[in-house]
């Protein structure tokens, strides 16, 4: 087939760009003949409109296929009233909460601590080197506290010890920094593991949790049926939950057991795993025990525990 000056060029890389011109020149005078006068009649260009002063203030940020906010620096955007989030001890207020007879007390509570103040937390998986995405993430959570007067917690999701090292530990870290922002505190969801196992047991004894068995393809997918396990007796799961927490005793391999809270998520994913075994050491706790708690379980728990006020997300996050 005929090929542009282009193309030719870059399958005949080592050809002379003189020549190769020469010949396509030659074959489009074959196809098409000789230029006509019309073809050589100079177009006259089109004029462009020139917006005036205030549409160039408030030109609109197409991302994603949305029209965003009004083109301004991030902390212009970030500041006030601009996302219309909740004030700190205001949750309650945000579409879709929950309160319970303990909220206001919870609240109360919540806000003598951080007095006020806005608190966000950027909280990586350290298995690997940061993306554009994250940097994303980290201007979000760091901007909205920077522009709030509050503070940003980086939190290491350090839950998954077969993929974690710490080279990735110290390059978040250094990345943070690098785009100007200074971590309130660098935490990580180990420094919490005691609380959560503590939590767990609590949750089985009210009956809200219990030791499972099914695999794992078995619990996947919207709306998954039942487990068999779900109505065993509370003393049953507190017993099998204590050998799963002792890597010794060795009851169970992994994909045998996990542990699993009763609820149903937004998106229809039913009784979520809040704990599974893996016998891998954690670089920070060992080999002392032998499950780590997932994610749906530890984040949100994490996030109370640092009393943090907005816990920013995107939105395949929001079921969480």
């Amino acid at each position: 087939r005929d090929l542009s000056t282009g193309e030719a060029r870059s399958q005949l890389q080592w050809a002379d760009g003189k020549t190769i011109k020469n010949e396509v020149d030659l074959q489009v005078l074959h196809l098409l003949g000789p230029k006509t006068e019309a073809d050589l009649e100079k177009k006259p260009k089109a004029a462009k409109a020139r917006p005036a002063p205030a549409e160039k203030q408030k030109a609109a940020v197409v991302e994603n296929g949305e029209v965003g906010t009004e083109t301004r620096s991030l902390l212009e955007q970030l500041r006030g009233e601009a996302l219309k989030f909740h004030k700190p001890g205001e949750n309650y207020k945000t579409e879709g909460y929950v309160v319970t007879p303990n909220t206001m007390a919870l609240l109360k509570q919540h806000l003598a601590i951080t007095g006020g103040q806005v608190r966000t937390r950027f909280p990586p998986e350290p298995n690997g080197i940061l993306h554009i995405g994250h940097a994303k993430a980290i201007n979000f959570n760091f901007g909205y506290a920077k522009a709030n007067g509050g503070v940003c917690f980086l939190r290491y999701d350090d839950t998954n010890p077969e993929k974690e090292e710490e080279k990735y530990f110290t390059a978040i870290r250094e990345m943070v920094e690098w785009l100007g922002y200074q971590p309130y505190a660098v935490t990580h969801a180990s420094d919490y593991f005691d609380q959560l196992y503590t939590w767990a047991l609590e949750l089985i004894r009210r009956g809200q949790a219990y030791v499972c068995h099914q695999k794992v393809e078995e619990i996947k997918g919207h709306n998954p049926p039942p487990s068999p396990w779900r109505d065993r007796p509370v003393d049953e799961s507190l017993l099998l939950f204590e050998l799963l927490l002792d890597m010794r005793k060795g009851k169970f391999g992994e994909g045998e057991a996990t542990l699993r809270m009763k609820l149903v998520m937004e998106d229809g994913k039913m009784d979520p795993v809040a704990y599974r075994i893996k016998f891998t050491p954690h670089h920070r706790t060992g080999d002392r025990r032998c499950i780590y708690p997932t994610y749906d379980y530890t984040h949100c728990l994490c996030d109370s525990i640092e009393h943090i006020t907005h816990s920013l997300c995107t939105k395949e996050f929001q079921a969480r």
